[in-house]
């Protein structure tokens, strides 16, 4: 009778172990930090940290470590690791392409309030996690965002304000908070720019063949880019065409290449040109930002 119980309770341990054998195998097949709903963001890594071009994240890793020749506090060590942590924050933030050859680093060397504002960003991000090692080192993880005051300081002048598009009329069609039904109005674009090699910019410029402004600053509203940023990116056209963001009809163009310094814009054909022209609705989508680009 002994024997029956203890070969059962045998069996029951090994599925228990079997489980979690599994369970540690599902876990370790995801990159850390990625779960399956972020598989389709757009992340560029850096050394000490990344940016999430989708969610416009950026995460930055802090270490420090007892100084061996004087005693130092858990509090002090706790603050050499944000400090460190901040530095990568800053660093990743000065290393963003604008629209042009020129990175946020260059742009914010013309102005202490732009360097201000840049560290004010490091400063107010929120700590996501932090631990000891055995050795009693400290190692932090920060998160801040790219929206809000930071694309104030850095996006250029010349992407003002836009107060009002008419007719009101349009504008009410447009209203994405309704039943849904756009009566065959455009509600956003998606520019696919998968096999180009694209590389996530600030503000990105789309131009056609012959080098027509499709979308640039002179569209957008200010107040939208701050907020949203000028485009959203995705690494998947699936979760693109299902983002809100460009409603629930919008027009889909593929990119033909890339071009200007540092390749920052991208070029999409005359046909689709023309026909985003005979759009008028263009006006309140591209005013609001409601673009997306598809990369690899």
């Amino acid at each position: 009778m002994l024997q029956v119980k203890y070969n059962i309770l045998n069996k029951y341990y090994s599925y228990i172990l079997l489980y979690i054998f599994f369970f540690w195998i599902t876990l370790s097949a995801c990159p850390a930090g990625q779960d399956q709903a972020g598989s389709y963001h757009c992340v560029t890594q850096y050394e000490n940290g990344s940016i999430n071009w989708t969610t416009g994240k950026i995460t930055a890793v802090g270490k420090a470590f007892p100084d061996g020749k004087m005693q130092t506090s858990n509090e002090w060590i706790q603050g050499a690791a944000r400090a460190d942590a901040n530095r990568g924050v800053i660093k990743i933030l000065k290393g963003l392409k604008l629209s042009t050859a020129q990175r946020v680093e260059e742009y914010a060397a013309q102005s202490d309030i732009i360097l201000a504002g840049i560290e004010k960003t490091a400063r107010d991000a929120v700590i996501l996690k932090q631990y000891y090692t055995s050795a009693l080192a400290v190692e932090m993880t920060i998160e801040t965002s790219i929206f809000g005051g930071f694309l104030q300081l850095v996006l250029p002048e010349d992407i003002r304000q836009i107060h009002k598009i008419s007719p009101d009329t349009l504008l009410k069609k447009m209203d994405m908070n309704t039943d849904g039904n756009t009566n065959g109005l455009s509600t956003g674009l998606i520019i696919d720019a998968r096999g180009l090699e694209f590389e996530p910019v600030l503000n990105p410029a789309i131009v056609s063949e012959q080098g027509h402004d499709m979308y640039s600053s002179v569209f957008i509203s200010r107040e939208f880019a701050v907020q949203k940023g000028v485009c959203k990116y995705y690494c998947s056209m699936e979760q693109a065409l299902n983002d809100r963001r460009v409603g629930n009809n919008p027009l889909i163009f593929k990119g033909l290449r890339k071009e200007g310094k540092e390749n920052t814009s991208i070029v999409i054909n005359m046909a689709d040109y023309r026909l985003l022209e005979k759009k008028p609705e263009r006006h309140v989508f591209l005013k609001e930002c409601r673009v997306i680009i598809v990369m690899d």
